[in-house]
């Protein structure tokens, strides 16, 4: 059966045509066809790949309730978890997105995904106890703006903040 096989494919080898075999006016049309293929501008990054970087302040995020409510929620005075922080992120060709985050909410990893014009990222602490949060931001001529939303491990304590970022080195 293998010898069959290969005894068909030598076949088909030597009756396929030869490159060489070409007409000298398809060789010009081929040879034409390159040039300009290569001449040809390689595709524009899309809007947001590469480096970025962000600022938010975050403050007391005051969680509404009915009565009954979980009382931790009135008794949060904002203190903890609110101030200044700061984003750096990588957006990669294809929209993943991954970076850091620092300040008043702690070292949180991110990662997420631009869709469009949109971009979602989800905030994580390695600590339990540390807040967890998202982002969620469109695109804007100076780069994108958005609101973060965050809250304790326990979630006990409810943060947000408006978030804007900008290229990395702007």
């Amino acid at each position: 059966m293998r010898i069959a096989g290969l005894l068909l494919l030598t076949t088909a080898c030597q009756q396929s045509p030869k490159a060489d075999a070409q007409p000298a006016a398809s060789a010009g049309a081929n040879a034409a066809a390159s040039a300009s293929a290569a001449s040809v501008a390689a595709p524009a990054k899309a809007w947001f790949e590469g480096g970025w970087q962000g600022v938010f302040q975050a403050e007391l995020f005051r969680v509404e309730t009915a009565a009954g409510g979980v009382k931790e929620w009135k008794q949060d005075e904002g203190k903890a978890g609110s101030g200044e922080g700061k984003l750096a992120l990588e957006a990669a060709p294809d929209g993943s997105v991954t970076g850091s985050a620092s300040g008043a909410l702690g070292n949180l990893a991110v990662s997420g995904h631009v869709d469009g014009d949109r971009v979602a990222l989800v905030l994580g602490s390695a600590e339990p106890a540390g807040f967890h949060g998202v982002i969620l931001a469109s695109q804007t001529p100076d780069g994108m703006q958005g609101t973060l939303n965050a809250s304790s491990g326990d979630s006990l304590q409810a943060r947000q903040a408006k978030v804007t970022i900008s290229r990395a080195g702007k």
